[in-house]
């Protein structure tokens, strides 16, 4: 099948940059359509990349790419005469199923030396496509034809997808729970963040513009050729959207990604979801977390190593070992517990976590920011070239965010 994607290293940035120059800031005089002019100033960044970019042409497979077409063929037919032969049992169906085999395993051989001599051949004007390959070597991120999950079987791109959103939406945890208040003792409080444009124009520029677009469809890269046009436009927006208490729908949604992890790579619960989120939600998010963490990090617990700057599974340990050390000088005995969360990050209450938060003295529109930034979100499943329908998180901290991780530590603080 073939299929067409935009090509953004094709775009022409220069334009897309002289209309963004052209466009009025905005005016928002009612917080109640914060949301509404963000979402409306997304699609027509959106249309204006989308106008200036050319389409490419690209092949889905879930064959590998050094396979030809008439190696495909084969590959088809000889699974359909297998399919055949097991059904009828005739000898001639069996014959004709050896005999596909045979040609599948030579011209497979075949095709394989043919693309080791191009990439060898390759080297001297385009080392890339040689590290690419040592790449695919080491992850090789090509699913099977053929996955299983608990009994069930899929055997085509739509059916595999569909397989995987039902693995990983089974984490999240719809539980109705009694929902205490919180008081940690801590006399400030903190409701209200502004930003400036100069802020929003270094996180924009900060952008990594190797990455992929989001479901937005709007690369880092031309986020970041663009940042001192969108940045004054940015911080208007995000202010009214933090003075109104919302985090926009448009930038809620994320791309699931399957990688696999270990054992058979036919079972799809051997594999672990990677979420690709808009590149306009990580900037948001980033300017948040900036000023929520320089407030929330008094209170964090000293044995906290995780997801801490200038903290690591090093830290941890040489604090582990100094009180270790420490007892054996005092002749105490000490015993050691280990605990493992099981799927920590998709299990978070999104109700318990804002009344923690609100212990800690995050309130007002700045808390209702947050409750809305973890609530109303949903996962698209992409592999092989399919999509599947969109998940509902129910639960959770957002994975592949920013603020996630600061969210998960204020969530476990008090344990």
């Amino acid at each position: 099948n073939t299929g067409f994607i935009p090509d953004f290293r094709k775009c022409n940035v220069e334009n897309v940059f002289y209309q963004l120059r052209t466009l009025s800031l905005p005016c928002i005089e009612n917080l109640n359509e914060a949301e509404h002019h963000f979402t409306l100033f997304s699609q027509h960044l959106s249309s204006i990349i989308g106008h200036n970019t050319p389409w490419k042409k690209i092949e889905v497979t879930c064959f590998p790419k050094w396979f030809s077409k008439r190696l495909i063929y084969l590959v088809i037919e000889k699974k359909a005469a297998h399919k055949r032969f097991k059904t009828t049992g005739h000898f001639n169906d069996h014959e004709c199923f050896l005999r596909l085999r045979r040609e599948c395993k030579y011209l497979a051989s075949d095709c394989y030396r043919k693309y080791i001599a191009r990439i060898e051949e390759s080297i001297p004007n385009n080392i890339k496509s040689f590290w690419s390959y040592v790449s695919n070597l080491k992850h090789n991120s090509s699913l099977p034809l053929n996955m299983t999950l608990n009994g069930s079987v899929a055997n085509d791109p739509p059916s595999v997808c569909s397989l995987f959103a039902q693995h990983f939406s089974s984490v999240f945890s719809s539980a109705v729970i009694d929902i205490p208040s919180f008081d940690f003792g801590w006399s400030n409080s903190f409701s209200r963040i502004t930003l400036s444009a100069t802020d929003v124009q270094r996180r924009l520029e900060d952008l990594d513009h190797n990455k992929s677009a989001g479901p937005d469809g709007i690369p880092p890269a031309i986020l970041k050729f663009c940042a001192p046009i969108l940045a004054v436009h940015l911080s208007i927006l995000f202010n009214s959207l933090l003075a109104a208490g919302i985090f926009p729908a448009c930038l809620k949604s994320g791309f699931v990604v399957p990688i696999f992890k270990k054992g058979a790579r036919t079972v799809i619960s051997n594999y672990r979801p990677i979420v690709i989120q808009s590149a306009l939600a990580k900037v948001f998010e980033a300017l948040v977390l900036e000023q929520l963490y320089f407030y929330l990090k008094p209170f964090i617990h000293e044995s906290q190593h995780g997801f801490l700057r200038g903290r690591s599974t090093i830290s941890n340990l040489l604090q582990f070992q100094e009180f270790v050390m420490s007892s054996f000088v005092d002749s105490c005995q000490v015993d050691c517990i280990y605990l493992d969360y099981s799927k920590a990050f998709d299990r978070v209450n999104h109700d318990l976590l804002v009344a923690k938060l609100a212990g800690y003295g995050v309130g007002g529109r700045l808390l209702n920011w947050v409750e809305s930034y973890l609530k109303g979100r949903s996962l698209i499943v992409k592999c092989n070239g399919s999509v599947s329908t969109p998940l509902s998180v129910l639960s959770g901290v957002p994975q592949g965010s920013h603020l996630g991780p600061l969210l998960f530590i204020i969530f476990v603080n008090d344990l």
